[in-house]
């Protein structure tokens, strides 16, 4: 499905410009205590230091399982659009927890009104067995819980800053990487797109056993953001439709339960 061009916005092309050539810079894990005893330490760049820790025993390989990677990623590049974002006159930004939803809040003129809601994604390329790229993911993002705040988001659930509804826009960016188990820090050829979140949408979900709705699983397809919906609210009527059929979450129930004692008093 080919969209017409994605409405473009003040967040998005500054999104956009801050993260064009982003890429982590966190190599390693320092270990503090090593065997060795080749005191003081002197490094002539960043390069030459890397070396040094890495053959002293201090520089460990970060850990190769995707959601400690994605963890790792995803802290960095919000630290990063934090303090870009700081510097600017007009704009305001606020940090989710490392379990909420959206991961960063942007406000102000500057960034086109708000609040909009911003989602840090991690994903990985898919490699043949020869170690080429297919062209796909090794699996298909998740962009949102769909049975809870997605589902109804006139309510404020625990683990999200705000009801869904109250965000002007909602926004993923995609850290997309291919993995390296014999580098230290794992991960090479990084770039970052992004766009509204349902441009990147498919009418699958992410996960067989997980109330999560699934990103379109082509690279190509997520960095033009050309997903599986026409419109926003194609994309918001299909996954809100009876017949998708989400597990009852019971803090949905809860909180649909106290709104509606609430109208009785």
């Amino acid at each position: 499905m080919l969209h017409t061009c994605p409405v473009d916005s003040l967040l998005l092309n500054w999104l956009r410009d801050e993260t064009r050539d982003w890429r982590p810079s966190i190599v390693g894990v320092f270990r503090e205590h090593a065997a060795h005893s080749d005191w003081p330490l002197t490094a002539n760049s960043p390069g030459d230091l890397r070396e040094q820790l890495t053959t002293r025993g201090h520089l460990l390989p970060l850990p190769s399982e995707p959601a400690a990677l994605a963890n790792v990623m995803e802290i960095e590049l919000r630290r990063h659009l934090t303090r870009r974002a700081a510097e600017l006159d007009g704009g305001q930004i606020e940090e989710g927890t490392e379990r909420s939803y959206p991961d960063l809040e942007f406000h102000g003129e500057m960034f086109g009104g708000g609040p909009q809601a911003i989602d840090i994604k991690c994903a990985r390329r898919k490699l043949s067995a020869s170690g080429t790229p297919t062209g796909g993911l090794n699996n298909r993002i998740a962009l949102y819980t769909g049975n809870t705040y997605f589902l109804w988001p006139q309510l404020k659930f625990s683990g999200i800053l705000r009801p869904f509804d109250e965000y002007a826009d909602h926004v993923s960016v995609v850290v997309l990487y291919t993995y390296d188990a014999s580098l230290p820090e794992r991960i090479k050829d990084v770039s970052v797109v992004v766009h509204e979140t349902w441009r990147i949408a498919s009418r699958s979900r992410a996960s067989a056993t997980r109330e999560y709705i699934g990103s379109v699983s082509r690279i190509g397809a997520i960095e033009a953001g050309d997903g599986e919906f026409a419109t926003a609210e194609e994309f918001y009527a299909y996954w809100r439709a009876p017949s998708i059929g989400w597990k009852r979450s019971p803090e949905a129930e809860r909180l649909l339960r106290q709104a509606l004692e609430a109208q009785d008093t």
